[in-house]
């Protein structure tokens, strides 16, 4: 079943959604130390306002007919007009954490998009179209929202994702740079 997110969901999502950023959880953050910024993380997702925040993520959970259900994916995603806002708590958090106020976290999302920010599925259930389906329910969201595409970032090292998001509709549409390292931006039609 997949749902909206609520603060609640911190402990389990975090960890899914440090898998899918890797690296980038350093950008956002500020902070170099694996712990320091998956608390950090924990708590933006806790909050409102920002691009890490349960009000821009769905979970998917296991069906379970008896006891507590667990959260098998998240997806986050948000419009791109709203990107840069999103983005300024991250940075203002970053810029103390790294000591630098000129610090500055690069936007990923285009304007005229819904974006894709980050979809993860726990090891242990891939290849059982989890992913497929979040991707899906983020692409109803960007309908939604009166979109006309959904856009995404995918490290140009990581062919499988590539295919995935190939068989989903999306296309390349240009290489960029983002903190060093090459992505494939790409982008579907709704």
């Amino acid at each position: 079943m997949i749902r909206p997110a609520v603060s609640d969901d911190a402990l389990e999502a975090v960890p899914l959604i440090l898998e899918a950023i890797g690296s980038i959880a350093f950008v956002l953050t500020g902070n170099k130390v694996l712990a320091e910024a998956m608390s950090i993380l924990e708590n933006f997702f806790e909050q409102k306002g920002n691009r890490i925040s349960y009000e821009n993520t769905l979970v998917l959970e296991e069906d379970a007919s008896v006891g507590d259900r667990r959260i098998l994916g998240v997806a986050i995603s948000y419009d791109g007009l709203a990107a840069r806002k999103l983005d300024e708590p991250l940075e203002e958090t970053a810029k103390l954490q790294s000591g630098s106020p000129e610090y500055r976290i690069p936007t990923e999302a285009e304007p005229d998009e819904y974006y894709l920010d980050t979809v993860s599925v726990n090891r242990n259930c891939q290849g059982r179209g989890f992913g497929r389906q979040l991707i899906e329910a983020v692409c109803e969201q960007g309908r939604r929202a009166s979109r006309d595409r959904v856009g995404l970032l995918v490290d140009v090292t990581n062919p499988d994702a590539k295919r995935l998001y190939e068989r989903l509709q999306f296309r390349v549409k240009k290489k960029r740079e983002l903190a060093g390292e090459d992505y494939f931006h790409m982008v579907r039609d709704l």
